[in-house]
């Protein structure tokens, strides 16, 4: 059994091996998606809640060290209980940012980005099952993230990224695990 545990890591290593030669970020545009999950503090009220998040997004890799991207993304609704009571928060947007990159070989890579979203917010209100208050609203704000790239060859990556946001009175922080095909 270990053996052939080790055997199918070395397969693995060698697929990835012969893939570094190919696995440079050449300039050129690419698409992806992303899952994973978006938590949303807002400090006065003590309410912190996280759910399940996406986006897709597209961008243009200038070089090996600089992209731009948009995405959209949907940060599902995060609720909070309050005795028989519930607080939701429900954000949607879309973010274009300016992406750094500092590769560390071949096929790995760490990146910075630094963007503008602008986002939907809705919140509502419920007791039991019965909305009681419902109000929604729309805002500008700074984003920033850091990540980790994984080149799968020369078309296709792996990303882990945390993107945030900070909103009135609190912040928005997103965690994703995305792939990305480059074209």
């Amino acid at each position: 059994m270990n053996k052939r545990l080790a055997l199918n890591g070395l397969a693995l290593l060698g697929m990835f091996a012969s893939a570094n030669a190919l696995a440079n970020t050449l300039p050129g545009f690419y698409v992806g998606a992303g899952v994973g999950q978006a938590t949303v503090e807002i400090d006065d009220v003590g309410f912190e809640a996280d759910d399940t998040a996406f986006k897709v997004f597209g961008g243009y890799n200038v070089n090996s060290y600089f992209a731009v991207e948009a995405a959209y993304f949907d940060g599902g609704e995060a609720e909070q209980s309050f005795g028989n009571g519930s607080v939701s928060i429900a954000l949607d947007g879309l973010n274009i940012s300016a992406l750094g990159r500092l590769p560390l070989n071949d096929v790995f890579s760490l990146f910075g980005k630094i963007g503008y979203a602008s986002y939907d917010a809705e919140v509502k209100g419920r007791i039991g099952n019965t909305v009681v208050i419902s109000d929604s609203g729309s805002d500008e704000d700074l984003t920033y993230g850091i990540g980790a790239a994984f080149n799968l060859g020369p078309a296709f990556e792996l990303r882990a990224e945390y993107e945030a946001f900070d909103v009135s009175d609190g912040d928005v922080s997103m965690l994703f695990v995305s792939g990305l095909y480059k074209f």
